[in-house]
C-alpha cells in the first residue's frame, strides 16, 4: 500500500540484514540526534516496524505524524517548493508552498487511516490522527483567511471548540489590526496558540500506555543518542 510505504520509508535500518533471526536496530533521526529501537526480526521484521516506528511520543517536528507541516515551511533543496526567499503572505510564492505543505499534511492524515496496526497501538493511531487532523484544519483555516481576508473564517467551529468564543478577544485583535501583515502575525501564533490549546485541552495527551504495551508485546526497546550541538 502506498501509504504505507511511504510511512516505512521514514526510518532508516542501523545494521544490514542476516540470513537469520538476530538482534536488529532500527534507526530515526530526530531533532536532537537518533531514535533507536532494538529488536529481534524474529518477532517483527524491519518493513513492519519501520512502518510503526513513526507512531513513537518521542518523535517531534518534521519526524512526528502529531501535526501538519505549517503552511510557512519551505525546505531549501526540495524542488516541489518554490525558493525559500521570505515573500509576501498574498504572493504567488507564499501560496504555491503553503499548498505543497497542506498536500503532504493530507498524505499523512491518509496514510494514517490506512496503516494497518496491532491491537495495542489503535489508542495510538486514534490520539495522531485527531491530533494530525487537528493540526491540518488550523493550517488550512489560515490559509483561507490569507487568501479571503474574512475575519468570519476565523470564528468557524471545529468539533465543539468555539473559536469565536473562546479565542474572541484574539479574533477581535485581528479585525482591528491595521494591515494584513498585521493580521498575518496575529493570526499565525495568538490566534492558532488559542484554538489549537483549546482543541487539545479537549484532545488529551499521548496515550503513553498504548506505546508501552506495544513496546513490551514486541520486545521491543527504545533508547535516545543525542548529537552534541555543532555536529
Amino acid at each position: 500500500m502506498r501509504a504505507r510505504a511511504a510511512l516505512a520509508a521514514l526510518a532508516l535500518l542501523g545494521l544490514p540484514a542476516a540470513a537469520a533471526a538476530a538482534p536488529r536496530t532500527l534507526v530515526l533521526p530526530t531533532l536532537f540526534g537518533e531514535y533507536r529501537l532494538a529488536f529481534d526480526d524474529a518477532r517483527a521484521s524491519a518493513s513492519e516496524l519501520g512502518a510503526l516506528a513513526v507512531l513513537s511520543p518521542h518523535l517531534a517536528g518534521w519526524t512526528s505524524l502529531a501535526v501538519a507541516p505549517r503552511l510557512e515551511r519551505c525546505v531549501v533543496g526540495d524542488k516541489a517548493y518554490l525558493d525559500c526567499r521570505p515573500r509576501p503572505v498574498a504572493s504567488p510564492g507564499f501560496l504555491w508552498n503553503a499548498r505543497v505543505n497542506l498536500e503532504r499534511g493530507n498524505a499523512a492524515l491518509a496514510g494514517l487511516r490506512e496503516l494497518r496496526a496491532p491491537a495495542e497501538l489503535g489508542p495510538v493511531v486514534t490520539w495522531l490522527t485527531r491530533s494530525l487532523a487537528l493540526s491540518l484544519w488550523l493550517e488550512e483555516t489560515k490559509l483561507e483567511f490569507y487568501r479571503t481576508g474574512d475575519v468570519g473564517v476565523l470564528r468557524r467551529g471545529y468539533e465543539d471548540v468555539d473559536p469565536g468564543r473562546e479565542c474572541a478577544p484574539v479574533v477581535a485583535d485581528v479585525a482591528r489590526a491595521p494591515s494584513r501583515q498585521a493580521q498575518y502575525e496575529l493570526v499565525v501564533l495568538p490566534w492558532h496558540n488559542c484554538v489549537n490549546e483549546a482543541a487539545r485541552r479537549r484532545l488529551g495527551d499521548y496515550p503513553m500506555p498504548a506505546w508501552q504495551r506495544f513496546l513490551a508485546a514486541w520486545g521491543i526497546t527504545e533508547t535516545f543518542v543525542e548529537t552534541p550541538p555543532g555536529r
